[in-house]
């Protein structure tokens, strides 16, 4: 299996999971915190539904200076995420489209540093990886939220 094979398995996976998890949290939940600076699951989903359309921008622009212009670029891209369902639909739409651009890059160029939006510089492959990273990490935190509110069941 190759690495895009790998990573593009691993994140369809991720995108499956943490939906699942997602749509076992009831309606009057969803936009439930569990404290004052945390967040809820919705605001989770639409983290993840944005990420994936800000990775693309950079693996396609590949900025060498900070960019804070990206994330609003990327939440347009996504469009409406006011329900699960658009949460979802644009998280599919945009991990499509990232997979895609990722499989596009020659195993030689992932090595290649650009700059963050947030003035740090990440390789290509570290790019490629974040969103898989991104829903697991997130993942975690909606099961811990279901956790917080009594639900104990597996999803």
């Amino acid at each position: 299996m190759s690495f895009y094979e790998a990573l593009e398995r691993m994140t369809w996976e991720a995108v499956e999971m943490l939906f699942r998890y997602a749509r076992a949290v009831p309606e009057e939940k969803l936009r439930w915190r569990p404290a004052e600076h945390a967040r809820s699951v919705m605001e989770i989903l639409e983290e993840n539904a944005v990420l994936p359309y800000g990775l693309r921008l950079g693996l396609e622009e590949r900025p060498q200076t900070p960019d804070p212009s990206m994330w609003e670029r990327a939440k347009q891209l996504a469009g409406d995420l006011s329900t699960l369902d658009a949460c979802e639909q644009a998280c599919r739409k945009g991990t499509d489209a990232l997979l895609a651009t990722i499989k596009q890059i020659p195993p030689e160029e992932l090595s290649q540093t650009i700059m963050a939006p947030w003035g740090k510089p990440i390789s290509l492959f570290e790019i490629a990886y974040d969103h898989y990273w991104n829903l697991t990490y997130h993942l975690g935190q909606i099961a811990y939220i279901q956790l917080l509110y009594g639900d104990t069941a597996p999803h």
